[in-house]
Parts: C-alpha cells; sequence; structure tokens
C-alpha cells in the first residue's frame, strides 16, 4: 500500500478506519473471487456467440431428442424424433417418438438416398431423395441439416453482413434454466427486416441454390413466391422476393456447459416461424458404424 495512504488511514478516526477496511475487505475477496473462477465473470453477447459457433464446429457425433415446430399453411406443426448424428462423413438416423417410423442417411451409400421405415402402410421400406417432395413435404429443413452446422453457419453469416451488429441488433437477457441446465439468453432482433427484389441471372437457379447462396430460408422464400417447389430451375429474369435475412428475430438459449444451442426460437415478419429444442444431449459420444445400418438390431427396417 502507498506510504501516504497509510499515514492517512492511520490518522483517521477509529469508525472511519473500520469503515474503510470494510470495503477494501470486500474488494479483496471479489477480486480473488472472479481471478479465481472465471465463470463469475459477465460475457458479452459477441463472446457467446462466438463461443457457441465454435462449440457447434466441434460436434463430431451427437445423440439427442429434437423437437421441431414449424409453421405450415399457418399452423404449427410438431415433431419429436431420437436422433444419432455422425457429422463427417454425414451419417443419420431418427425414429420419430410419435409414430416410429424411421429415416436412416449415409452419405455416399444407398446413391444417397435416405431408407424409410413407414411403420405403416405401405408396409415396406421406401428409398427416398432427402430433398423430394415424398419426404420433405411440409417441412422446412431437410434429414441433411439435422445437428448443427446449417443453423450455425447462418447465424454467422446474419451477423457478419451488418456492421456493428452485436451493438445494434443484439442483446443479452437474464439467464435462465431449461430443462435443468444453466444457459445464456441472446436475442437477435434486425430491426431492419425487409423483403427485397432478386432476379435470376443464371440458369439452374433454384429456390434451394438461392437460398444458399444467400443463407436464407428456403421455406421462406417459397411461401413469398409463385414457386411449386425448392428444387424447380427457374427461368432467367424471373422476379423473387427474398428476405434480406433468415429471421426478423432469433431468441437462444445456449448450455453453459458446453456452449451449444438447446432452443432456436425464430420469427419472421408473421411471427412465429419456427422453434428447434434439443435435449438428452450426448455430445461426441462413440456411435458404433453398426448403428448406421439397416441390419443394427435395435432398428425395424
Amino acid at each position: 500500500m502507498n506510504k501516504n495512504i497509510f499515514i492517512h488511514v492511520k490518522n483517521t478516526p477509529s469508525h472511519i478506519k473500520l469503515l474503510l477496511l470494510s470495503v477494501v475487505s470486500c474488494f479483496c475477496l471479489a477480486f480473488i473471487s472472479f481471478k479465481g473462477d472465471p465463470s463469475n465473470a459477465p460475457r458479452k453477447c459477441e463472446d457467446i456467440i462466438n463461443k457457441m459457433l465454435a462449440a457447434t464446429k466441434g460436434v463430431r457425433t451427437l445423440r439427442t431428442n429434437v423437437t421441431t415446430v414449424e409453421r405450415v399453411s399457418g399452423k404449427n406443426k410438431v415433431l419429436k424424433y431420437a436422433v444419432k448424428l455422425n457429422t463427417s462423413p454425414y451419417k443419420a438416423y431418427s425414429k420419430n417418438l410419435d409414430d416410429g417410423s424411421e429415416v436412416l442417411f449415409v452419405q455416399g451409400v444407398n446413391n444417397n438416398e435416405a431408407t424409410i421405415n413407414p411403420n405403416g402402410f405401405p408396409y415396406v421400406n421406401l428409398h427416398l431423395d432427402p430433398y423430394g417432395k415424398l419426404m420433405r413435404k411440409g417441412q422446412h429443413q431437410t434429414f441433411l441439416w439435422l445437428g448443427f452446422n446449417h443453423i450455425s453457419d447462418i447465424l454467422s453469416h446474419s451477423l457478419a453482413k451488418y456492421h456493428d451488429a452485436y451493438n445494434k441488433f443484439v442483446k443479452r437477457d437474464a439467464d435462465t434454466v431449461f430443462y435443468k441446465d444453466s444457459c445464456y439468453k441472446i436475442e437477435i432482433n434486425f430491426s431492419n427486416y425487409t423483403y427485397e427484389k432478386y432476379t435470376v441471372t443464371q440458369k439452374g437457379e433454384t429456390i434451394s441454390s438461392i437460398a444458399a447462396k444467400n443463407y436464407l430460408s428456403e421455406y421462406e422464400i417459397l411461401i413469398h413466391n409463385d414457386i411449386s417447389w425448392f428444387t424447380d430451375e427457374l427461368e432467367t429474369g424471373k422476379q423473387l422476393i427474398l428476405p434480406s435475412a433468415y429471421a426478423k428475430s432469433t431468441t437462444l438459449l445456449i448450455r453453459k456447459d458446453n456452449f451449444l444451442p438447446v432452443d432456436i426460437r425464430i420469427y419472421d415478419d408473421a411471427g412465429f416461424f419456427e422453434e428447434y429444442i434439443y435435449t438428452k444431449l450426448q455430445l461426441n459420444p462413440t456411435i458404433p458404424d453398426a448403428e448406421f445400418t439397416e441390419s443394427y438390431s435395435g432398428y425395424h427396417f
């Protein structure tokens, strides 16, 4: 301690000394606690999201239950799945927890078609294109976007698109608990969300290719334009209306222990658009290759 300060304190009345010592003690305890436990440090939104993006890229395998809620034809469609995932090469299995149907996809196998056990009529396995009308009808996402990579890429691009995005559009709400897990809550609100004109200039463009290029929702583009399907080739010169971002607003619940997003809720200008909830999450478990085959004893293909 500085000598002059010590002499000043020494000549201070006793009741003031006690007060000063109390304040100094509290400061020291707080400093020690902060230094010894970094988790007590307040985190900025940008830090939390950057850690979340890094965590999603670190997912190699995953076991989880996924609940999807998607607005389709003005109504919210709810589906619940048990999911197994290997990110590279892409291998995925899901079981519908309501009707018992199963889907299996292994990159490079079966002509890159998914095998489906409908657990009912027509009582035989089906082999379908994950982008096709039979498999994707009434769904925002494809089976090939299970896990976190797709939404992670969209969030990363959306925030990088705007200057000073974290100050303009992002805020941290009060921390919360989600299925017994302590979570950060982040709100992203693009106040400048609008619709923009887009002209098809290249032969072979589709809604899917335009959405992928601009990190937008295929389904959102589909419902705002007179197009019958995601992969229909569009005529050059055709005018489309595209949203300026994937979502007008997004609410993220991000687990504090592993920084993975366990609840992703998305809104467009009409209100609620979609939500993806992850529970019973096992990060990077060992999943034997046999569990990505039709002959696995736990399946009914």
